[in-house]
């Protein structure tokens, strides 16, 4: 089946070979339709499994649709990145260390849990490098990275950023060795998968035994996208395919030969959040707000209902994996 999302004199070009799923990736259990929502490029449904609440757009455009999608709108979710610049990454780094925070904590807790017969090669593969802070991060704790990324605004930065050259290849097509790599990082890149399954049988594949696969992306179960639903800032196809939550994700990686061993909640508010829709009231209304906004936040993080979640799970060894 073949048709096209987009409307006006783009429509012929940008045809997507339009693939129908019929039950859940996670779990086979029926699915009904969830939300369907305008974008610039189309329309697009999304449905969610009656069991497990795994939400996905459905059907499914093509991997060359995608590729030529990412390729430039990198990792904002609204406009192409076309426009970035070292610089500027730098800049809003350095105003909200968003990314670098998040570098150190799961590299942290990456090296904490790796065995140390996995750190044998300390071979590191980040799947979608994005700016590469943290492939930076893993360079600088002992790690061999290896890196793949679509965007080309962002290989171009990692370069400079991390002293990577990223592969401009999907991970669908991306080649190594089995066994080949301690430890897998799919930060904020699962959303984007045609094939979420193939996507964790792959990268079992491509691990040690006891290596690790860790997974960051925005939480589907969080408080926020609840309260916002369809509305929620992470819902937004085409560039995000896939909605998880914890227990989905982990049952997904369960499925697919790993074992969950650490999962964190993290909810973080930038610093200019209040002050753009407060600033008329003055500045002790302002940082009130900010701080009433951080006590929910780390609240909504004890809670389980963060607004992102990153789970690490270890590759069963051969003799007790079974992958389905």
């Amino acid at each position: 089946m073949e048709t096209s999302v987009m409307n006006g004199p783009d429509a012929a070009r940008l045809r997507i070979p339009a693939v129908p799923v019929r039950s859940c990736a996670i779990c086979d259990a029926p699915i009904s339709r969830w939300r369907a929502k305008d974008t610039p490029v189309g329309r697009f449904a999304i449905d969610r499994c009656v069991a497990c609440g795994f939400a996905f757009v459905n059907p499914r455009p093509g991997l060359d649709f995608l590729m030529r999608f990412y390729a430039t709108s990198g990792h904002r979710r609204d406009a192409p990145d076309a426009g970035a610049s070292l610089e500027s990454v730098l800049q809003s780094e350095a105003e909200f260390p968003n990314s670098t925070l998040d570098a150190r904590r799961m590299v942290q807790t990456i090296r904490s849990l790796l065995p140390e017969r996995a750190m044998r090669t300390a071979a590191f593969l980040d799947v979608g490098c994005g700016y590469g802070f943290y492939a930076r991060e893993a360079v600088a704790t002992g790690f061999k990275v290896s890196a793949i990324e679509l965007a080309s605004a962002e290989r171009s930065i990692a370069r400079s950023i991390a002293g990577i050259d990223a592969l401009d290849v999907p991970f669908e097509q991306f080649e190594a060795q089995s066994g080949q790599f301690s430890v897998i990082l799919m930060s904020q890149i699962l959303e984007h998968a045609l094939d979420v399954q193939a996507w964790l049988t792959k990268a079992n594949r491509l691990l040690c035994d006891d290596g690790l696969i860790v997974i960051a992306l925005p939480n589907f179960g969080s408080l926020i996208r609840r309260m916002l639903q369809d509305n929620d800032p992470f819902v937004t196809p085409p560039a995000h395919l896939n909605y998880f939550d914890q227990s989905n994700l982990g049952r997904l990686l369960t499925h697919s030969g790993f074992t969950v061993r650490c999962v964190q909640h993290v909810t973080r508010i930038p610093p200019d959040a209040f002050r753009k829709r407060l600033r008329r009231f003055g500045a002790p209304i302002v940082a009130a707000a900010n701080s009433l906004g951080h006590l929910a936040a780390r609240a909504m993080d004890l809670a389980g209902v963060g607004m992102m979640i990153t789970l690490y799970a270890s590759k069963n060894t051969s003799a007790e994996n079974g992958v389905r």
